[in-house]
């Protein structure tokens, strides 16, 4: 195997995190608004363990992608039903939550080491994530012609992208949360919790929906051999 220059290795890098970075700003959902909305409330300082919780789970998903671990990414698709359930069942109960008791970011149940479980867990089941990073990742490094080598250099700016972009959503958030009063953080709890409700019954009506397109079109397959 050669070994990289480091104009290569630069170049394999910056490409990385851009296109990370436009799949993070392209791909915004329902992690990166409980991030912003937890902003609002937390410290940088408190939210930084649940920021790696989402680049970890994001890691499990690149390392499939660079190894080409094609067998244990389909057989984790084929649980995207029990993914997308769970998802919609826990952004429908954060929604409930910021829409009745919006000051519920202030308990332990939002810091420390349940934050980072919360997060990664949240992320690792999302679809956006299994979508993007073994979709659109394994597209770049085939189009690419990459080696194991190259590809990893790669990874490692296309992984940056996120505790890049989460720290910036963090900041922000931190930043409004300073100047809004009180009455518009209750608005703001609002208005999220409905966007994460409708986004949890999203994600579980989606599938529904799919399983009755695919169960539709088997049947006319059936009656047209018939």
């Amino acid at each position: 195997m050669m070994m990289l220059t480091s104009k290569e290795s630069e170049k394999l890098f910056v490409d990385g995190l851009k296109t990370g970075l436009l799949l993070q700003i392209g791909g915004i959902g329902p992690i990166c608004l409980l991030v912003f909305r937890l902003s609002l409330s937390l410290p940088l300082s408190k939210l930084i363990i649940g920021i790696i919780g989402i680049t970890l789970a994001d890691v499990v998903y690149i390392s499939l992608a660079v190894f080409s671990i094609s067998a244990i990414i389909k057989k984790l698709k084929s649980y995207q039903r029990i993914f997308d359930v769970v998802v919609g069942t826990v952004l429908i109960t954060f929604g409930v939550l910021f829409i009745t008791a919006g000051h519920v970011v202030d308990s332990p149940s939002f810091q420390g080491r349940d934050l980072f479980l919360w997060l990664f867990g949240l992320t690792i089941a999302n679809p956006i994530t299994i979508l993007f990073i073994t979709g659109i990742f394994s597209l770049e490094i085939s189009k690419r012609n990459m080696d194991l080598k190259k590809s990893g250099v790669f990874a490692f700016g296309f992984l940056l992208a996120t505790p890049i972009f989460m720290i910036f959503v963090c900041l922000v958030g931190s930043i409004v949360g300073r100047f809004l009063p009180s009455i518009f953080v209750h608005i703001i709890n609002a208005i999220m919790g409905c966007v994460l409700i409708f986004l949890g019954i999203r994600s579980i009506r989606n599938r529904e929906m799919k399983e009755m397109k695919n169960a539709t079109g088997r049947c006319k397959r059936t009656i047209q051999k018939k």
